[in-house]
């Protein structure tokens, strides 16, 4: 079974997907690729987290590390450049 969902994109991008349709099939695929993982990766959080309570101070601890782990991520994609 399939489906379609429909997203907005940037007008940059919306007119090189509409120059090209190799361009936008492979855009297409890889869109299917990221909602997927993220949409499991979700759910997967959702059932582990289910049935715990958690405290401020361990919300405070998550919003930390997420928070490094994106500043290192950014400083890797800065340093590739």
């Amino acid at each position: 079974m399939s489906g379609t969902v429909t997203i907005e994109v940037p007008d940059d991008i919306r007119i090189l997907l509409e120059k090209s349709p190799l361009l936008k099939k492979k855009f297409e695929k890889l869109a299917v690729e990221v909602f997927r993982e993220k949409l499991l990766r979700f759910m997967i959080a959702e059932e582990l987290t289910r049935n715990v309570e958690v405290s401020e101070e361990l919300v405070m601890e998550f919003d930390e590390e997420i928070k490094k782990g994106m500043v290192e991520r950014l400083e890797r994609l800065e340093g590739s450049s």
